[in-house]
């Protein structure tokens, strides 16, 4: 594999404890390499925050999402706009269910949004809005806008949550196992169910309504596979919360871990096609490197380019992110991600097979429940609804 410019992750609202501590006044540190120094800065706060999506290097202003049922939009300096959109009584913005992911898909007729969201018998619905001229959401048809996927969670917890749009242009889903513990039913693994998945589809028109919302693209690998679902694009990933694709069409994933190992995985893109096609990220036959279930098998996975294990208070990654500021600075390549239960922000560098460098980027900012960049910033978000600015400065 190429080397990656960073990026992507997942996290989770992970069912993990612990007391969110918010830092009102900026903080900052230096890594031992003393290259850079690193501060924060909140610059807002939104309940339950989740997501902070850039439309267009253009506006400006961000849309920032709350697990709670609400997208806002802030101008870039963290001054609240409006809201654009509140589906607050169509979710529940309980435990790791709500309102949990945005993502803007521009095309021949404009823009449109997507949601990811559970609805309220706590199934995972792909929701799309038109993006009117001024920035704000087309909700004439429906508060929820069309709904264009619906998948059954038959539990409460690992409904992933995470959206992005591939060099190709189509809508990738990420989905969670279907939860409890351990992947009891052994869904991540089994290409006939859409749980435990990166999914991959080319949404129709937002006012297209009276049929299916999306095309299944031909060269989705298991489109003519025998009772295998079309959508797929990977299998084997457990509650991929946060990913993304790098400049080159790699695919970055923070797959939150069952008990012991959290993982950031990577697979080859390029730059018209999503990373990804047909790999099985390997759980829960793996959970990180290490085997899990000895049921199922997945002996041809990519195995994560890190992982670390359940100590020191660590339980669940939150990613991931490199920001363009980041490249002038010292900090081209590195991938930054947090963890929900210390607050610990890391960078790491890889030179696309394993990592070479990594490095604490700051401490105590709550749970985090993800780490997100723009093309001008990175921004770490915590679940207690601080939003925070990160910068990077090169030492001398």
């Amino acid at each position: 594999m190429r080397r990656v410019a960073l990026i992507a992750l997942l996290a989770v609202l992970a069912a993990c404890t612990g007391n969110s501590s918010t830092n009102t006044a900026p903080s900052s540190s230096t890594p031992a390499s003393n290259e850079v120094a690193y501060s924060t800065k909140i610059i807002g706060s939104l309940p339950s925050v989740v997501d902070l999506v850039e439309r267009s290097p253009e506006d400006n202003w961000l849309y920032v999402v709350s697990r709670n049922g609400t997208v806002e939009r802030w101008s870039r300096d963290g001054s609240r706009i409006d809201s654009v959109l509140d589906i607050s009584t169509m979710t529940s913005g309980e435990g790791e269910r709500g309102l949990l992911g945005l993502v803007f898909r521009h095309s021949q007729n404009g823009n449109d949004a997507f949601i990811n969201y559970t609805n309220s018998n706590g199934d995972t619905v792909i929701s799309q809005f038109t993006v009117k001229s001024d920035g704000t959401f087309d909700t004439t048809q429906s508060i929820t806008g069309k709904q264009i996927l619906s998948i059954e969670q038959p539990y409460a917890n690992h409904n992933g949550g995470g959206l992005a749009i591939g060099p190709d242009n189509f809508l990738y889903i990420g989905t969670g196992d279907g939860g409890s513990a351990n992947d009891p039913e052994r869904r991540a693994l089994d290409t006939s169910s859409l749980l435990g998945k990166i999914l991959r589809i080319d949404p129709k028109n937002a006012d297209d309504v009276n049929e299916l919302g999306y095309n299944v693209p031909p060269d989705n690998p298991f489109i003519s596979t025998k009772g295998a679902r079309s959508e797929i694009w990977s299998t084997g990933v457990r509650n991929p919360w946060r990913f993304t694709f790098d400049t080159f069409g790699n695919i970055w994933i923070a797959d939150v871990g069952q008990n012991a190992w959290e993982e950031v995985s990577v697979a080859t893109g390029s730059r018209t096609q999503g990373g990804g096609k047909g790999v099985s990220f390997g759980w829960s036959a793996y959970e990180g490197t290490h085997r899990f279930n000895t049921d199922v098998s997945s002996s041809n996975s990519v195995k994560p380019i890190y992982e670390y294990p359940h100590e020191n208070g660590a339980c669940s990654i939150s990613g991931g992110a490199l920001g363009s500021n980041v490249s002038t600075l010292g900090r081209a390549g590195w991938y930054f991600f947090g963890d929900f239960c210390t607050g610990t922000v890391t960078a790491i560098l890889t030179n696309g097979t394993t990592t070479v460098a990594s490095e604490t980027v700051a401490t105590k900012l709550g749970n985090i429940s993800a780490v997100r960049a723009t093309s001008t910033a990175l921004y770490v978000l915590s679940f207690d609804g601080a939003v925070r600015q990160l910068t990077v400065t090169k030492q001398n």
